[in-house]
């Protein structure tokens, strides 16, 4: 889930440029006759699903959905006090937050059969698959599966779908402060799931948001980025709230994938 907390709109970040919501969403206040919006509009490809929560516990006290180039009015107050008085008042006690997805548009298919997301011809290795300890063992990532792939080797898509996002300006790979500092492709499928190719090379992406791809396209360069101890291919597929599903690839429907085995794309 993405915050309101952090980042102005660019057409090419810097190199290790933050991560920033203005990316993504515009967020504003506007005066309409007696009263006061604050409202959104969504810069991203894909659906995403709005939250405002209590700062107090984080708890949700409503949620919206806001398409692609729309916009939203999350809150509304009648101008009978300062303006700048009713935004502190909201902010101080309401925080925003998003993530991409929706519930009403997503049916996940759980019988996709995947391609693997690497080149033909070679074994690689899962060094981490569904459930484990070293960071797949939570919600947004509990299936989740690294793929032990070189720094310089290819990435395929596995799945067809809309590229809805390209993070590429990032060099830098080490602990916990660099958990949102890691190149990534993201795309959305058909069936509104989607999926994120995670650790890419720096400026190693092959395609641009909006593209269409196709099942077993060339995309992008594995690498080191963000939080990782070393180079490997992270990927993942989500449905609404960051809810990460199980996948299972061609010739291994139904597997869960086995921590240390070597896998090949299916000829």
């Amino acid at each position: 889930m993405l915050f309101y907390s952090v980042i102005p709109v660019a057409a090419q970040k810097q190199k290790d440029e933050p991560l920033d919501y203005r990316d993504e969403v515009d967020i504003h206040w506007k005066v309409l006759d007696d009263s006061l919006k604050l409202q959104a509009v969504n810069k991203l490809l894909v659906p995403i699903q709005f939250y405002l929560n209590d700062k107090k516990d984080d708890t949700m006290q409503k949620s919206f959905l806001l398409r692609p180039a729309d916009s939203i009015t999350l809150a509304a107050f009648a101008r009978n006090r300062p303006d700048t008085i009713l935004q502190a008042g909201f902010f101080d006690s309401t925080r925003l937050a998003y993530n991409y997805g929706h519930a009403s548009l997503i049916e996940p298919d759980l019988d996709y059969p995947y391609r693997f997301p690497f080149r033909k011809g070679k074994k690689y290795e899962v060094s981490q698959g569904f459930n484990g300890k070293a960071s797949h063992d939570h919600d947004k990532s509990r299936y989740a599966i690294d793929f032990q792939l070189d720094v310089g080797e290819p990435v395929y898509a596995a799945r067809g779908g809309t590229v809805v996002r390209v993070i590429d300006w990032f060099t830098k790979q080490g602990g916990e402060e660099l958990r949102n500092a890691a190149n990534r492709i993201i795309i959305l499928h058909d069936d509104g799931t989607i999926a994120s190719y995670v650790h890419l090379d720096y400026q190693g992406s092959f395609v641009k948001e909006g593209q269409q791809v196709e099942k077993g396209d060339k995309i992008g360069i594995s690498g080191v980025t963000g939080f990782t101890r070393g180079p490997h291919l992270h990927f993942v597929v989500r449905k609404e709230n960051d809810i990460a599903i199980p996948v299972y690839f061609e010739g291994h429907m139904g597997e869960t994938l086995k921590q240390g085995k070597r896998y090949k794309v299916k000829d």
